[in-house]
């Protein structure tokens, strides 16, 4: 798998050469006579997330081989650029895309804390941008404020309110444990769901955080109470895989039910996680590879002949935005001139992609309202898979909260620890 990794970073960074030498090279329009469409994907290469941006930029690449490459005549060129997961580095890479790429349309970076040092920038400079996620309140400030961006892939919260719903009103549990990365991303997700299962009538009987460097889980998992009915775990990469091989050596497993965000188990973990670790676990999801419609069996099944793996959320996210992207520009005839207009049409221009129907919400959200999946880790045809067991269709950013108690949440959960 590293070597495979490795060999990808190489083919990645190569990429990037040949197509920012293209761009340099060449003159406004292409040999058919129309301008390109010039497209800036920021997302981490290398570095400890790289697995899940080359997801990502794997699901956009297929994205636009199924949906175009080529919009009434206009060319569309990618450049990728190498984040690095480093908040600094994905701003210099941002202004490289727009002062010397002369980029028309941004997929924003993969990370809060990137999108976060990106999103002014970008939007004090009207570039329409896709985003990964919104899990900041700096973004609900800047959507309508600066009017060129959203997200086509998530509010953060979203599948975590969605879970202590179930947890809830399907599992009946009344105590639940929260285990969850000490950081930003961790924070909001976690407050979402606490705010909701509380709704509920339900009890958080403690926070247990981790930083995201932790190696070590035998500190944390030691802390659950012995007495509570279900850990919700907000685990990703490398955290997510060493949390559940503690939860299991520890003796967790089979005494208290685990469940958790869609990264737990997502498939940019899953082959790396043991079977006897995460068979029968739940997540959260706002979306699972195991998604039985048309639209994802194509997708699912292409992507792992492309591949040699099953996609994972990240992938969804890319080939969503390219379906967007797509979309969108195909209502534009490919005319990207004004750049309101090219990003007011991708924020109205509902699809359907792998995940399920997506459509925008407004201001100042600017997040999908789309479907919500409970997930169960089963054994499929030799392959651990995510499998929907609960449909929550067409659920809004905010969920079963109200909408201004989901914005009073959210803006203090992004910024400080829930208690």
């Amino acid at each position: 798998m590293m070597m495979r990794a490795g060999r990808r970073v190489v083919m990645a960074l190569l990429g990037l050469v040949a197509l920012t030498a293209g761009a340099c090279g060449s003159t406004s329009t292409s040999a058919g006579g129309h301008t390109p469409i010039k497209v800036g994907f920021l997302l981490p290469l290398t570095g400890v997330v790289a697995a899940n941006g080359l997801s990502e930029e794997d699901g956009f690449k297929l994205g636009l081989r199924d949906f175009g490459s080529n919009v009434d005549g206009h060319p569309i060129q990618v450049t990728y650029a190498d984040t690095q997961n480093d908040p600094n580095i994905a701003l210099t890479q941002a202004r490289r895309l727009v002062e010397s790429q002369g980029v028309d349309i941004v997929e924003g970076p993969l990370a809060a804390n990137e999108i976060a040092a990106v999103s002014p920038y970008l939007g004090a400079r009207g570039v329409p941008t896709d985003d990964l996620s919104m899990c900041s309140a700096q973004q609900l400030d800047n959507y309508p404020k600066f009017g060129n961006a959203f997200s086509s892939g998530w509010a953060c919260n979203q599948p975590a309110i969605m879970g202590a719903t179930w947890a809830a009103s399907v599992k009946h549990w009344k105590h639940i444990t929260i285990v969850a990365l000490d950081f930003s991303f961790g924070w909001l997700v976690a407050g979402g769901f606490a705010a909701a299962f509380r709704k509920e009538g339900g009890v958080i009987d403690r926070f247990i955080w981790n930083p995201i460097t932790a190696t070590d889980f035998s500190p944390y998992v030691t802390q659950i109470p012995s007495n509570t009915e279900a850990v919700y775990a907000i685990e990703s990469g490398q955290t997510a895989v060493r949390f559940t091989q503690a939860y299991a050596q520890f003796g967790l497993r089979g005494k208290i039910p685990l469940f958790g965000i869609t990264q737990l188990t997502d498939y940019s973990v899953l082959p790396s996680e043991s079977a006897s670790d995460v068979l029968g676990l739940w997540t959260s999801a706002q979306y699972c590879d195991g998604i039985d419609t048309p639209q994802n069996q194509k997708f699912a099944q292409e992507y792992h002949q492309q591949y040699g793996t099953w996609p994972g959320y990240y992938s969804d996210a890319g080939y969503t935005k390219a379906r967007l992207l797509i979309a969108a520009l195909k209502k534009l005839g490919g005319n990207v001139s004004n750049k309101k207009a090219v990003a007011a049409t991708m924020r109205t221009t509902p699809i359907v992609s792998s995940r399920g129907p997506v459509r925008l919400s407004g201001s100042p959200a600017y997040s999908p309202i789309q479907n919500i999946y409970i997930c169960q880790v089963e054994q499929v045809g030799g392959d651990l898979r995510n499998v929907p067991i609960k449909t929550y269709l067409n659920v809004p950013p905010w969920g079963t909260l109200s909408e201004q108690q989901w914005l009073a949440e959210f803006r203090h959960d992004s910024a400080a620890r829930p208690v």
